[in-house]
């Protein structure tokens, strides 16, 4: 990624990039309150591609991916396969308690927990859900590192 794309300026506003930095969506298990609240930045009330981001439907067009819920055994394989289609400079950030250290669904039979036990995290945010404010918030401060 292009250590220039996403500075601030003095002002606080993002100058415009090349592209928008394409975001990919992953639900692995939950209650879908995060993936809902990442939805609704899609929605004028937050402009998402006026701050410089887009969600995509293909990994390969993604920059970020977006993990929400606790990893499940069944959809960790999946997980591995999003990641390794997604092009190099490819950043993880998981959103929610549960993507984050598996909230009410700690590692057992079933799940793997969060991921901060199995790989390294670029950005967390926490919450149940966290707030598409908080989102967007996260997103924003991660593009201009």
């Amino acid at each position: 990624m292009d250590a220039t794309r996403g500075r601030a300026s003095v002002e606080g506003e993002v100058p415009r990039r090349e592209r928008p930095i394409g975001l990919y969506v992953l639900e692995t298990g939950g209650c879908e309150g995060c993936f809902m609240e990442i939805e609704s930045l899609n929605g004028s009330a937050f402009a998402l591609e006026q701050a410089g981001f887009v969600c995509v439907s293909d990994p390969a067009d993604a920059d970020w991916l977006l993990l929400t819920g606790a990893v499940t055994r069944v959809c960790a394989e999946m997980v591995d396969r999003v990641w390794r289609a997604m092009p190099p400079g490819r950043c993880l950030i998981a959103v929610g308690a549960c993507a984050l250290d598996g909230g009410p669904f700690p590692a057992g039979y079933a799940t793997l927990g969060g991921l901060q036990a199995l790989t390294p995290v670029r950005r967390s945010v926490a919450g149940c859900p966290p707030s598409p404010d908080e989102i967007l918030q996260a997103l924003q401060e991660l593009a201009q590192v």
